[in-house]
């Protein structure tokens, strides 16, 4: 019986070798591939037979993703019919393993009736597909990996590192940004932390817990029970915001004041705080602001949440760090 584990070895040290020759081996036909595609005005198809069809999904998904309008078009669908997807200013990338793919080749000479260029990854420049491109990008033919040689290991690996480094180049060349990304992206975790403001998670109107400084106590408690966010923002008499009375708030006063319920809102809060050592009021943040900045704001001031105030620093909403992080607000940037 084989040793499966030297087969695994094996296998992926075979293909890192090829990934390694096809770096060493990229030249101008790479650089003139980014050209053709950067100055294509209409949209880049995709399209392969095969394991490299799966291959052409892939890429097509990756261009779209980084800035590139792209689409997969499957080669026998077009001769039937999904040609008519294709436009003057389309242009084709085109992935074939031995370039003699003769679905592909057939498509191919459809395609430059009615589209732009070809850009094509294959390993034979003389073959019927690199004939009918106008750009080449070699693979090195090695062979593909496993103890048979036979199925479509290093040729794909090596036909989506091409890809995968045309995309990238491509996004290198538009000015891609991270912004852009998450945009593209506005339920990864990447976009999240570039889209998602504070205003789009806050408790706000008729949820938003405030009382006026010279209320009662009563009436205090009575605002944070209904609201049930565990806080309330104290204004003064024009509603501008003057700090929060949190059920630590609470705690310390009554455990400090005599009587408490006779007291009015300001004067519980001043007591409340002296208790602390403090008399730093609860953090307050823009509605515009990132909710990952909130979430490093809370993290730095050890709080659980942030007023969210105007210009006029009237309270417009509450957002809590539990809030942050039921929505995938976190420290990484990592897309998900």
């Amino acid at each position: 019986m084989s040793d499966s584990l030297k087969i695994g070895r094996d296998v992926i040290e075979q293909e890192a070798n090829a990934l390694h020759a096809l770096a060493e081996g990229l030249g101008d036909t790479f650089r003139q591939a980014v050209s053709q595609l950067v100055e294509a005005k209409g949209r880049v198809l995709v399209s392969g037979v095969g394991k490299s069809g799966s291959i052409a999904q892939k890429v097509a998904g990756t261009l779209a993703s980084t800035g590139t309008p792209a689409l997969f078009l499957h080669p026998i669908e077009a001769l039937h019919g999904d040609l008519g997807v294709v436009g003057e200013d389309d242009i084709l990338l085109a992935l074939s393993k031995s370039g003699q793919t003769e679905e592909l080749v057939r498509f191919l000479r459809h395609f430059r009736r009615v589209g732009a260029a070809i850009v094509s990854i294959c390993e034979d420049s003389t073959s019927p597909v690199a004939q009918l491109s106008d750009v080449v990008v070699e693979i090195p033919a090695l062979g593909e990996a496993g103890p048979l040689s036979l199925a479509p290991t290093t040729s794909s690996v090596l036909q989506l590192a091409v890809a995968d480094a045309l995309a990238m180049s491509l996004l290198d060349a538009r000015g891609f940004t991270a912004e852009q990304f998450a945009r593209l992206h506005p339920e990864g975790t990447l976009g999240r932390r570039l889209l998602v403001r504070c205003e789009d998670l806050a408790h706000q109107e008729d949820a938003l817990p405030v009382v006026r400084e010279d209320q009662s106590v009563a009436d205090l408690l009575v605002e944070m029970s209904g609201k049930g966010l565990g806080m309330s923002c104290v204004v003064d008499a024009s509603g501008i915001y003057r700090g929060v009375f949190t059920d630590g708030d609470l705690r310390r006063l009554l455990t400090s004041a005599p009587s408490p319920m006779e007291m009015t809102t300001s004067e519980a809060w001043s007591i409340s705080r002296r208790e602390v050592g403090s008399s730093v009021t609860q953090g307050t943040i823009s509605g515009t602001a990132l909710a990952v900045d909130a979430l490093a704001a809370m993290r730095a001031q050890q709080i659980s949440c942030l007023v969210v105030v105007d210009e006029d620093r009237v309270p417009r909403g509450v957002v809590r760090l539990a809030d942050l992080l039921r929505e995938g607000i976190t420290d990484q940037a990592t897309e998900a």
